[in-house]
């Protein structure tokens, strides 16, 4: 090999080698930044001005939910907002809370709600379509933000006296704000009704048997308190389209309620404390039709929203069909 040859491939390999380090330097801060956790999107929750405390079937929360895209690209977001009851009591029922969203300054949006076996709540934000794993795209430079609301309802449990409330954003690609705890109040009255049977047949040979329980998960009532039960169509009357009994077990005794277009009022409560329930075990049978009627027909069992003193949270009823034929 001539010292000509050899001097050429020298320099190459040389140039070869300070472009190797320059790009081994140029690379060092990419990876310090990937390894830092740095996101595109900063997203925040925050209460409105002057929030007070939360109280069932009253006071709500109001939000700003807001994610800003730093980047100079378009970056997914599909947030939801946690809200998870503190204080060891779970709800019986996934009805213990409304939760909405609407935008401010960003696409249509949908709410998908759900439900773990801890019965903590999540309202997914989605775009406004038929998929709830559809995701935002946030444009570059470019902030979105939506007015969250949440109000708890009566079938919270007394025992539970906040509530955990938690933004999240299953693309992981934000920094979110720190988790809100709402003190929860009890005001006085709020009852929840709660049926052992969900739905059901009554029939001339066969009586349809439920608990109706009123549990009090408000401050302690010392008056009393007298539901009234009713089965009718969704406009919340008595049903003209079959006629029922009523019978309550009172001791070992099934006693005959009267009542009139299948409304009755039900034996008293001398009062409930914070947290205590009364259950009226009870069976309704078909005593006929009027004329025109029947052999069949639907309706909704029920305590009416009142008991004249104090609002009742009727979001779970029972739906009773009527059999005519046996």
């Amino acid at each position: 090999m001539s010292s000509h040859t050899y001097t050429r491939r020298s320099r190459v390999l040389a140039a070869a080698a300070v472009v190797v380090a320059t790009a081994a330097t140029a690379l060092t801060p990419v990876a310090a930044s990937a390894a830092s956790g740095t996101q595109p999107l900063v997203a925040n929750l925050s209460t409105n001005a002057g929030q007070a405390a939360l109280t069932r079937t009253g006071n709500g929360a109001a939000f700003t939910l807001s994610v800003t895209n730093n980047s100079d690209s378009a970056q997914p977001f599909h947030p939801s907002v946690n809200v998870t009851p503190v204080g060891g009591a779970n709800p019986v029922v996934p009805s213990w809370i409304d939760f909405n969203a609407t935008p401010i300054s960003a696409p249509g949006t949908q709410i998908i709600p759900s439900w773990d076996s801890n019965n903590k709540f999540s309202g997914t934000i989605a775009p406004t379509d038929d998929y709830s794993f559809l995701t935002f795209s946030v444009p570059a430079h470019t902030t979105y933000s939506w007015a969250v609301s949440l109000q708890l309802k009566a079938a919270l449990p007394a025992a539970d006296t906040a509530v955990k409330v938690e933004l999240a954003n299953s693309q992981n690609d934000s920094v979110n704000s720190a988790a809100l705890t709402l003190p929860v109040n009890s005001p006085t009255g709020a009852l929840f009704q709660n049926f052992s049977n969900l739905w059901g047949t009554a029939s001339y040979s066969t009586p349809f048997t439920t608990d109706v329980t009123v549990t009090n998960n408000g401050a302690a009532i010392t008056a009393p308190v007298n539901p009234t039960l009713w089965w009718g169509n969704g406009d919340g009357t008595g049903a003209a389209q079959a006629n029922l009994k009523l019978d309550v077990l009172q001791g070992t005794t099934w006693t005959t309620v009267s009542g009139s277009n299948n409304t009755w009022a039900l034996p008293g409560a001398a009062g409930l404390g914070q947290g205590q329930s009364k259950t009226y075990k009870i069976r309704l049978s078909l005593t006929g039709f009027p004329a025109g009627a029947g052999p069949w027909a639907a309706g909704t069992l029920s305590l009416r929203p009142s008991t004249g003193q104090f609002p009742v949270d009727t979001s779970i009823t029972s739906s009773l069909a009527v059999n005519g034929l046996n």
